[in-house]
């Protein structure tokens, strides 16, 4: 019985140590899902790729679609908490890169928005983003998708907003990732 004892602490730490291994990232699989609850999703995904802008979380209860939006991510972005999923579904997600220039809109406050304007110098965009830089932040993160062409919005303000700084990116979407899978649990 001891000898048994011996044997399993050695097989339980490998099997400790390979859970904790770090994975080195795979180019063509950038995108990893895991469930942390059995209704908690976490993505996490690798992409230095220069010229990209950002990434566009999207998810579907098919693998072959329809795809839906889950949000709009700064490039410094790297995994994002899929919450309080439907239990005993299969989930696919996947993402797709974006890219584009930024350009400052005018912008008019009135008592609780700002309308915001500027002019669309590109022929090929895919939408624009309005990007917020708050007070004391450091990067910008989308808070608004526009359509093609468009070239005015108007954003309800939340306390705070009116000090933010603001732009606009025209963005053109690039290629998608590998699709994950997951299901959840109870």
């Amino acid at each position: 019985m001891p000898r048994t004892s011996r044997i399993a602490v050695p097989a339980a730490l490998f099997l400790a140590l390979s859970a904790c291994a770090t994975h080195a990232p795979e180019p063509d699989r950038p995108l990893k899902a895991a469930l942390t609850t059995p209704t908690d999703a976490v993505l996490t995904w690798h992409d230095d790729r220069p010229g990209v802008a950002g990434h566009v979380l999207e998810f579907a209860t098919e693998e072959d679609g329809p795809y839906t939006v889950l949000q709009y991510l700064p490039r410094q972005v790297t995994t994002y908490r899929h919450p309080d999923l439907i239990p005993h579904t299969t989930f696919h997600y996947r993402l797709r890169s974006y890219s584009g220039p930024t350009s400052a809109p005018a912008r008019a406050d009135r008592t609780d928005s700002i309308r915001f304007t500027w002019t669309d110098e590109s022929d090929d965009e895919d939408g624009f983003l309005l990007e917020i830089r708050g007070k004391g932040a450091t990067r910008y993160e989308p808070i608004a998708v526009l359509d093609p062409d468009v070239t005015s919005t108007e954003l309800a303000t939340l306390p705070g907003e009116k000090r933010a700084s603001y732009r606009i990116r025209a963005f053109v979407l690039g290629e998608r990732s590998n699709v994950v899978r997951l299901t959840t649990g109870e």
